[in-house]
C-alpha cells in the first residue's frame, strides 16, 4: 500500500531508520522512461530490503517557471500520476508544493532540508535531472555530494522508442497531433483523465467534466472507454474546441451507473477508425450493446 505525504521535511519516519532508495522527478504521464527509472528503484530497494521513495512536485517546475506552459499541457493529474506510481510497487510518494519559496532553494539546501531527512542510501535519477535554484544541481553534483555524505547515485540514460527519446514532451506532441497510438506506446497506457458525468442531455447523451485541465486530443470524435471501479463502457466522445466538457454517447443504464461517482475516460482512437459494428458491454451485471 502506497503511503502518500505532502511537503514532508525532515520526517524521521520509523520505516526509514535503516535507509531508503529514492528517485526524483516530475513524472508527468509516468511514461516508459519514468517506469524504467521507478521500477529499477523498486527492484533494487526490495532486493536490498530498503523502502523505496518517489519524490515529485505539484505544480510541475516547468509549469511554474514558464509563462507559456498552461495547465492544460499536463498529461496526468496528481491523482492519476500517484495511481500509476503506486502500480509500480513504490512504498512512499512525497509530493512537494513547487512555489516561490521552494523554487529558490539552493542545491545544497535541497539536499540538506529535503533529502537527508529521508536517510538516503541510493538515488536513481535520469541524466537530465536538475535540482536547486536555477537547476544548479546535476546528477554529477548529487553523485559528488553522496561521496561526501555517504549515499550512492545511479544515473540513467534515456529510454528510446523508434530510435527517438521517450519524454513527456513527446507524449504531449503525440496527443496534440491526435496520435493516440503513439501516446499509448510511449506511456504503455491509454491517455486518460478523471471526472464526472454531470448532466444528462437525453437518454443517449451526457456531459463529462474533467477534474483537472489536462491535455486533450484535437477537437473531434473519439472512441473511448469510460470506467469506474466496477464497470467499463465503450462509446464515442466528442471534444469541443472550448475543451470545457466532453459530450458522450451513453444509454440510460450507463448514465445511471457512471453519474453516481468519479469516473475515468480512456482515449482509444479517432472515431473515423473502423471498429466492430456491435460491441457488447458489461454494465451493472447487465448485458448491453452499442452500435457504431
Amino acid at each position: 500500500m502506497l503511503k502518500y505525504y505532502k511537503n514532508l521535511f525532515n520526517p524521521h519516519l520509523a520505516e526509514l531508520e535503516h535507509g531508503s532508495y529514492i528517485t526524483i522527478g516530475s513524472f508527468d504521464g509516468v511514461h516508459k522512461g519514468h517506469q524504467q527509472l521507478i521500477s529499477s528503484t523498486v527492484w533494487e530497494g526490495k532486493k536490498n530490503n530498503y523502502p523505496t521513495i518517489v519524490i515529485t512536485f505539484d505544480p510541475l517546475p516547468k509549469t511554474f517557471f514558464s509563462n507559456t506552459e498552461l495547465p492544460s499541457s499536463l498529461i496526468t493529474s496528481p491523482h492519476t500520476r500517484a495511481e500509476r506510481i503506486a502500480a509500480l510497487g513504490v512504498d512512499i510518494l512525497i509530493e512537494y508544493t513547487f512555489d516561490n519559496s521552494f523554487s529558490t532553494i539552493s542545491s545544497d539546501d535541497f539536499v540538506d532540508s529535503v533529502l537527508l531527512g529521508l536517510n538516503p542510501k541510493k538515488f536513481f535519477v535520469g541524466k537530465d535531472f536538475r535540482f536547486g535554484y536555477k537547476g544548479s544541481g546535476t546528477p554529477e553534483v548529487l553523485k559528488q555530494t553522496g561521496a561526501r555524505l555517504g549515499f550512492e547515485t545511479d544515473i540513467f540514460e534515456f529510454t528510446h522508442l523508434a530510435d527517438e527519446r521517450i519524454s513527456s514532451t513527446r507524449v504531449r506532441q503525440a496527443i496534440n497531433n491526435g496520435d493516440l497510438k503513439l501516446a499509448s506506446d510511449l506511456m504503455g497506457k491509454q491517455h486518460e483523465m478523471c471526472g464526472r458525468i454531470v448532466q444528462r442531455l437525453n437518454d443517449y447523451k451526457g456531459l463529462f467534466v474533467p477534474d483537472a485541465a489536462l491535455i486533450l486530443p484535437p477537437a473531434g470524435e473519439y472512441w473511448v472507454n469510460l470506467k469506474n471501479s466496477t464497470n467499463k463502457y465503450f462509446t464515442k466522445a466528442i471534444i469541443f474546441p472550448t475543451n470545457q466538457f466532453i459530450e458522450m454517447n451513453l444509454d440510460q443504464a450507463a448514465i445511471n451507473c457512471f453519474s453516481k461517482d468519479r469516473v475515468t475516460i480512456e482515449f482509444l482512437q479517432s472515431a473515423s477508425t473502423a471498429v466492430p459494428e456491435e460491441i457488447d458491454l458489461e454494465i451493472a451485471n447487465q448485458r448491453h450493446s452499442i452500435l457504431s
